[in-house]
């Protein structure tokens, strides 16, 4: 055997030894033989209306997760379920029955092997009962947008108390201020009927609504006397962690393709004008657009012409690429719910003569790889406390409550508007499609989504006197 066959011979095999071992680079735990995963631990669960969310610290060396159920203490591989397998930290467990105590483990798993299972938890589901003060404990994040005379954008961050107190812990708007208006939830009181105001006696500048899942709170104010507003807070789940891998990425051919989504946008100060569209997010987390409709008919930003990242505690950014045409504008600071199904922010557009402010609402269609999740007429009917923010030729907040039968009809019950409107507006009908598209036949402008759990939903439309809105409806 001559010198260059010998020493190639030798070379390949300490390639193949340093592979078997691990020990030749590189970081994917599916590649080589990364050791066993370790033990999960701290498995927490929380109880909702038909679902448990389940949470808990990554362990280390684990590729992916096995979540095991079963209806009797023992939830693990050999006398459990297996629900699902999932790459992040987080599952929510759906189509559970109200009442019933579930028991849940974890393992994690990686080219090596399965650990043991996690510590086991119980939770069990239940209809929500009446809406107490201490619903409102906890940090909230908060997307405000302003219409009018002081049109611009606020968001931050804020606790409340079990008091009611409010303390911030940052606040940012349009102008760079970074402390908070004093009329700016001095306070925020829960009623059982599930209103939150800033004021147990008089007059409330607040006029807000808790959803039934208790973990986002819609309202309208007036921050200056003459301008209208529409807020968004989301509630920080302790626990609850993202990241882009498991919360913002496609999931490539074998497991559905790319993330889906669906947006509404509306802006104020040089131009009020509401904004719809519909994409996708990669496994490089770049958007490409599939449809972008206004009232301006503006230009489709360009495939993978900006990226999504977000951080362990839900803060989502968007940026800019290289790739043409450039979107009018981006999401700097949004804030992912923690069911991981909604992206609230808020962002200046400078890309005119002057700056417009726009409120942005990302509702994702599939949360999971190959998701199976479907919407009918059913899914939509309902009762729903509504909040909305009208731009355009004027400005206007209103609010109230509408019922959805099962056909689709939709009938106001109560309608209040900072105008001091309080007549019912005409019944409407909405149809709804196997993705949860709501739309309506004789008003073009309506397009609406219902939301990936069907507790809300969201719409933009062009109302008869030409002002353009954006309506959030949470379903009790």
């Amino acid at each position: 055997m001559n010198n260059w066959r010998r020493n190639y011979i030798h070379l390949f095999s300490i390639i193949a030894f340093c592979m078997l071992l691990g020990a030749c680079g590189g970081d994917d735990p599916w590649r080589y033989d990364p050791g066993a995963p370790a033990q999960p631990a701290g498995l927490a669960a929380t109880a909702d209306n038909g679902q448990v969310m389940l949470s808990w610290p990554a362990a280390d060396k684990a590729a992916s997760y096995n979540i095991y159920i079963s209806t009797s203490p023992g939830a693990s591989r050999v006398s459990g379920t297996k629900s699902a397998s999932v790459a992040s930290t987080s599952f929510i467990q759906t189509g559970l029955t109200n009442g019933t105590t579930y028991y849940f483990s974890v393992s994690s798993l990686n080219s090596n092997s399965e650990s043991t299972p996690s510590n086991e938890v119980s939770a069990t589901p239940a209809l929500l009962g009446s809406y107490v003060q201490g619903d409102m404990e906890g940090s909230w994040n908060f997307n405000i947008l302003v219409t009018g005379a002081g049109a611009g954008w606020m968001r931050g961050a804020l606790a409340v108390d079990s008091s009611g107190a409010v303390s911030f812990s940052s606040f940012l708007d349009s102008s760079g201020n970074t402390l908070p208006p004093d009329n700016l939830f001095p306070s925020l009181f829960l009623n059982s009927g599930g209103q939150v105001r800033d004021s147990i006696a008089g007059v409330s500048n607040f006029q807000g609504v808790l959803a039934a899942n208790r973990k986002m709170i819609i309202g309208n104010s007036s921050p200056d006397g003459t301008s209208q507003s529409l807020a968004i807070l989301q509630k920080q789940v302790p626990g609850v962690t993202f990241s882009n891998a498991g919360d913002l990425q496609g999931f490539g051919n074998t497991g559905g393709g790319s993330r889906r989504f669906i947006y509404h946008q509306l802006s104020s100060g040089s131009n009020h004008e509401w904004e719809f569209a519909a994409g996708q997010i990669g496994r490089d987390q770049k958007i490409q657009y599939t449809t972008l409709s206004a009232p301006s008919n503006p230009a489709t930003p360009g495939e993978k012409a900006s990226i999504l990242n977000i951080t362990s505690d839900g803060i989502v950014t968007e940026s800019r690429t290289t790739a043409a045409p450039q979107p009018a504008a981006v999401i700097d600071r949004g804030v992912m719910s923690a069911d991981k199904s909604v992206i609230v922010g808020t962002a200046t557009d400078s890309s005119g003569t002057t700056p417009r402010y726009i409120l942005r609402i990302y509702q994702l269609v599939n949360i999971i790889a190959n998701d199976p999740n479907t919407f009918t007429a059913t899914d939509l009917a309902g009762t729903y406390d509504f909040r909305a923010l009208l731009g355009g030729t004027g400005t206007l907040s209103s609010s109230g409550t509408v019922t959805i039968n099962g056909s689709g009809s939709v009938a106001y019950s109560s309608y209040t508007d900072s105008n001091g409107g309080v007549t019912l507006p005409a019944d409407f009908s909405l149809a709804v499609d196997a993705t949860g598209n709501l739309v309506n036949a004789t008003d073009l402008s309506l397009l609406g989504k219902l939301s990936y759990f069907k507790d809300m939903f969201f719409m933009n439309r062009t109302d008869y006197s030409g002002a353009y809105s954006l309506i959030i409806a949470l379903k009790r």
